[in-house]
């Protein structure tokens, strides 16, 4: 057998060791499978031709035999989950003409070796994690072909490149190369593909780039280049592309771009060009893309662009342009993007645009637009974004605005719209935001909007709507973000919201609500902000509101409340801002929501007493949560217990001659019952209660969605963390099931259950203390210690270790443990400070499946939960591995998620940074010390392409938790710490 070709088919496994002896191959194909494993076993085939291994999930590194290969001409192993360096070694290949190596996590230096294979012409190392400088010197004259995106490569262009006369493609974009762009790349004259974007170079581009008289694509974009576009580059007549977006160039737009004849993309961007919009643009006829936005133009927009009949994008916003909008423009049948918005325009918009039917964005906001909004952009039937906000546009909004059927954002808000929400808007099945804010609109909110399926935000705040919020909106289960400030709405809020599962912010201030605070607000566990201020809401805070441990914002002023402040409100450790001023409440303020807000949080309640108040309570400790009522109770009942003093002495003489036991139940706590269920030795109900000193304050380690947890020191000098779950009933072989079941999980990195207890409401489960804290805690202290405490070496070892007994739960436990809320926070450090996960398996422990919350119950936590889970709520394995990369990412960066915003998450930052080269923003402040050219530089970016591979948006694209660990172990290029095995079901807890 001399050829073996087996691409594009679903082979899965690794290659069989019995190809070795397979040694009259020529040529093999197995690209485009699901393979893994290593490679090498094609060492030891020293006839081979052609080698394509590519897209597959190939692990480990690049054998030193393929070496002995010398008669390879084509080398294909991109697209795998490659790593190590490569090996010089690969210079051998003399025959070699193509080596594609790019989609892997090879790290390293590019090896001197391989500029000096003479015969090479096509050499692809693109996406990678390379460090270093590019050789300055090569000996592979015919190279056709040089790629190095998407790496960390350092250093300047050699112009010794300009020697490479037969290069058509150099593509460099993606790293941190800086200095000037070398003038000798003018000698490049097969030049067909120039890309040096988003690296660092400076300077001038050079007049000599003109002399590339075949380049068709040269961009620039994201740099740091200065002065002017040289004239020089119109003479480039086949250029196709022309991207020097990103950079600081000045001066105008060159006027004769017009002998550009077949450029299709000008993309100028974000620099400080001045001047008028050349009206020669409109001679290009093969124009597709057109970009000068975030500059200085100024002047009109040129009619002369509904000439560029191939248009699709025209973005021309964040200028100082003026006039009118040129009704020439609703010639251009195939636009897809008009972003005009942010300029000084003015008049009316035309409706000559509605003619514009391939158009899918319009986006005309932030202007002095005037008129109303014309009918005919209702013929727009491939329109998804329509965005007219912040205008001076009157009128009613178009009923026929339902017909544009593939409409997803509708925003309307900041203008003087008038009339009533057109019912038709219902028909909108794919619209996700409607933005209808800041207008002058009337009338009710339509109950059809219910209808709307797919809507995940609905602003209509500061108009004037009145009537009731329609209880269909409670059907919005995609509703995120729900604004209603500002209007005239009354009624109650209706208790059908707590269907929208997903709401994240919800304001219905400023209002003349009535009723009570709906106690259904509570199960909306992904809640981040609530405000209900200025309206005339009353009755009682509902403590079940300490329930949305992710409510950051709770506005309640300005109402009607009564009662007290829930003392579960201080269970609420993300709370920044909380506001109850201005009500009628009462008594104590709890001590952990007094000791965390300003007095203005409290003002305006005369019956509040206590801190931050200068009102001190008047009655004693024992009262205190009294209510009103109660304290005068107390006060005509002052006689009677006067009377009744005599008795109580002689009562406590006798019992002071008994030996106290601890009174927090009226059981015998001999009885069998108040045993603990221990799994490693006896312990009784009434030690852990001594132990944790009846439950107190003092002795609580964390406040969790499964409960309390507190230390507990018993007398022998054992310590155990104890959690109490909620109060509520259980049914008890259901939980000791279920606890007998979590028992038998064993893992050292996970943490393990050692007992448990049910009786009544009171439901107990015994881990061992974890006196190191949790990792949140230990980021946070390692910011303010400068990194002293937490190096990379032990990031890479927590990481590991949380992976590690991530697997185990997913694959070796029966059934297998989905987490589902993989965070810092829920992972525990032993004594060693090896990690443990916690929290997990502890649903159907804290509440049984008839409890009405358990439809409500928090899918993860924020920031943490995978977007398939923010939908669906349905968790999952590869959801858990999605929540890891997000704490690993929180891991090496020292970064929270949630600093970050719906725009731009953490894993979209971290793309950004390293799109842009600013490598080192990736780092905690604490580690910025390592060195770029250490291993360690090297281990961390891998790292942090592991955590961007489970971050993958589509669950599929995902790697499994084996598959992270085994990743994770080959990021340690340098020394490893304790040698733990790789087989997560080796490393069974210690007992």
């Amino acid at each position: 057998m001399q050829s073996l070709a087996l691409s594009n088919n679903l082979l899965t496994g690794i290659i069989p060791e019995t190809l070795r002896g397979c040694t009259n191959l020529l040529s093999v194909d197995v690209s485009g499978n699901n393979l893994t494993g290593g490679i090498s076993v094609f060492g030891n085939l020293s006839q081979l031709v052609s080698l394509s291994l590519d897209t597959n999930s190939f692990v480990g590194s690049i054998p030193l035999s393929l070496a002995n290969c010398s008669l390879l001409t084509s080398l294909d192993i991109q697209s795998n989950l490659l790593s190590g360096v490569i090996p010089p070694e690969l210079g051998l290949l003399q025959n070699l003409r193509i080596l594609l190596l790019g989609n892997n996590f090879f790290a390293g230096s590019i090896p001197a070796e391989i500029s000096n294979m003479s015969s090479l012409e096509v050499l692809v190392l693109g996406n990678n994690n390379l460090s270093g400088p590019i050789p300055a010197t090569w000996n592979s004259l015919g190279l056709k072909v040089l790629d190095f995106q998407g790496n960390q490569l350092t250093g300047n262009l050699s112009p010794d490149l300009g020697k490479l006369s037969s290069l058509l493609i150099l593509n460099v974009e993606r790293n941190n190369l800086s200095g000037a762009i070398p003038a000798a790349f003018g000698d490049l004259g097969q030049l067909q593909q120039l890309n040096l974007s988003q690296n660092a170079f400076s300077g001038v581009i050079p007049v000599e780039v003109a002399q590339c008289i075949n380049l068709e694509v040269l961009d620039l974009a994201s740099n740091k280049l200065t002065s002017s576009i040289p004239l020089a580059l119109t003479e480039l007549h086949h250029l196709q592309v022309l991207s020097l977006s990103g950079n600081f160039l000045s001066g105008i737009i060159p006027t004769n771009v017009d002998t550009l004849s077949n450029l299709q993309v000008l993309s100028l961007d974000s620099n400080n060009l001045a001047g008028a919009i050349p009206p020669e643009l409109g001679s290009l006829a093969e124009l597709i893309n057109v970009s000068l936005s975030y500059n200085n133009l100024t002047g009109e927009i040129p009619a002369e662009l509904s000439h560029c009949l191939k248009l699709q994008i025209l973005d021309l916003q964040g200028n100082n342009l003026t006039g009118q909008i040129p009704s020439t423009l609703g010639s251009l049948q195939h636009l897809q993007s008009l972003q005009l918005n942010g300029n000084h325009l003015s008049g009316q918009i035309p409706s000559s645009l509605g003619n514009c039917l391939a158009l899918e964005s319009l986006d005309l906001s932030n202007q002095s637009l005037s008129g109303g909004i014309p009918q005919n952009l209702s013929s727009l039937a491939n329109l998804k974004q329509l965005i007219l906000a912040n205008n001076n546009l009157t009128g009613t909004i178009p009923a026929e605005i339902s017909s544009l059927s593939k409409l997803q954002t509708l925003d309307l808000s900041g203008n003087r719209l008038s009339g009533v929400i057109p019912t038709s808007l219902s028909l909108l099945q794919s619209l996700q935001l409607l933005q209808l804010s800041e207008n002058q609109l009337s009338g009710g909110i339509p109950f059809e909007i219910g209808n709307c399926s797919s809507l995940s935000t609905l602003k209509l705040r500061s108009n004037k709507l009145n009537g009731v919020i329609p209880p269909e909106l409670g059907t919005l289960i995609k509703l995120k973000e729900l604004d209603l400030n500002g209007n005239m709405l009354s009624g109650s809020i209706p208790s059908t919201l707590v269907g929208c599962k997903n709401l994240t912010f919800l304001d219905l201030g400023n209002n003349q609500l009535a009723g009570s605070i709906p106690l259904e607000l509570s199960y909306l566990q992904v809640l981040e902000q609530l405000i209900l201020d200025d309206n005339s809401l009353y009755g009682v805070i509902p403590s079940d509101l300490g329930n949305l441990t992710g409510l950051v914002v709770l506005d309640l002023s300005q109402n009607n409340l009564t009662g007290q402040i829930p003392t579960s409100i201080g269970n609420i450790m993300m709370l920044h801002m909380f506001n109850v001023s201005n009500n009628n409440l009462e008594g104590l303020i709890p001590s952990s929501v007094g000791m965390r807000f300003a007095e203005s949080s409290f003002a305006g309640n005369p019956l509040l007493c206590g801190r931050p108040l200068t009102l001190k309570c008047s009655v004693s400790e024992p009262m205190n949560g009294l209510g009103r009522k109660a304290i005068i109770g107390v006060a005509v009942g002052a006689a009677l217990v006067s009377v009744l003093l005599v008795c109580v002495a002689a009562f406590v003489a006798i019992m002071l001659t008994k030996k106290a036991a601890v009174n927090v139940t009226r059981e015998d706590l001999s009885q069998p019952e108040q045993k603990l269920v221990m799994f490693y030795g006896p312990v009784l109900y009434p030690n852990i209660v001594e132990a944790t000193g009846q439950f107190d304050e003092e002795h609580v380690l964390s406040r969790t969605r499964y409960g309390i947890v507190f230390k507990a020191s018993l007398p022998d000098g054992t310590v155990l963390s104890i959690r109490r779950l909620p109060d509520g009933v259980v049914e008890e072989n259901l939980f000791k099931a279920e606890a007998e079941m979590l028992g038998r999980v064993k893992h050292r990195n996970v943490h393990v259950l050692r007992g448990y207890y049910i009786r009544g409401d009171v439901k107990l489960l015994v881990f061992d203390y974890m006196p190191n804290g949790n990792l949140a805690a230990l980021l946070q202290e390692a910011s303010h210690q400068d990194g002293h405490v937490l190096n990379w070496p032990m990031r890479h070892l927590i990481a590991l270790g949380v992976a590690r007994g991530l697997a185990f739960l997913h694959t070796q436990c029966d059934p297998p443990i989905v987490h589902g809320d993989v965070k810092p926070n829920n992972v525990q450090f032993d004594a060693d400070f090896e990690a443990h996960l916690s929290d997990f398996g502890l649903e159907r422990l804290a509440l049984t499946p008839m409890d009405p919350s358990t439809s409500s119950t928090t899918a993860g936590s924020l920031g943490y939960v995978s977007p398939e889970v923010s939908l669906t709520g349905q968790l999952t394995r590869e959801a858990d591995v999605y929540s890891f990369g997000i704490l690993l990412l929180e891991l090496l960066s020292g970064r929270r998620p949630v600093m970050f915003t719906q725009d731009e998450d953490i894993v979209k930052w971290v793309k950004r940074q390293l799109q842009t080269g600013q490598v080192s923003e990736l780092f905690d402040p604490s580690l910025l010390e390592v060195d770029p050219e250490s291993s360690e530089w090297e281990e961390f970016l891998l790292a942090v392409k592991v955590a961007l591979l489970c971050t993958a948006t589509d669950p599929i694209d995902r790697p499994s938790m084996t598959e992270v660990v085994f990743m994770l172990e080959g990021c340690r290029i340098g020394p490893e710490m304790p040698n733990f095995s790789s087989d997560p079901t080796s490393q069974t807890s210690p007992t």
